[in-house]
């Protein structure tokens, strides 16, 4: 299933770093829970903050007295923008979240086959 070449990278890998591929795989397997960690903690962190950033624009616009308030607000444009980024990031995240959690040695085989030029 694996190919020569990614052997091989792994081989020089580890030959570069002073350790074995053996021990340079194992390293990447259990990389791979931290990293779905951090994923998970960045998505809960930028859907908090568009949530409160929602509810702060939402709160400012709603009184029509107030200097902030005029049709189509701008703000709901940025917020827009942000939440269009934000979806993209977070969707991209969350394959990559799961690979961490339920199969390491899968995410440890993308991280390696991502290294390789094509």
């Amino acid at each position: 299933m694996v190919d020569e070449k990614y052997v091989q990278l792994l081989e020089t890998l580890a030959l570069k770093l002073g350790t074995t591929a053996e021990h340079l795989w194992s390293v990447l397997v259990r990389q791979a829970p931290i990293s779905g960690a951090t994923n998970l903690v960045l998505c809960i962190i930028a859907v908090l903050i568009l949530w409160n950033l929602i509810k702060f624009v939402n709160h400012k616009t709603s009184n029509r007295d107030a200097d902030w308030y005029y049709d189509r607000h701008p703000a709901w444009f940025g917020i827009g923008i942000l939440m269009f980024s934000a979806s993209i990031g977070i969707s991209v995240s969350i394959p990559q979240i799961v690979y961490a959690f339920a199969n390491p040695e899968y995410w440890a085989l993308k991280q390696l086959l991502s290294m390789v030029p094509r």
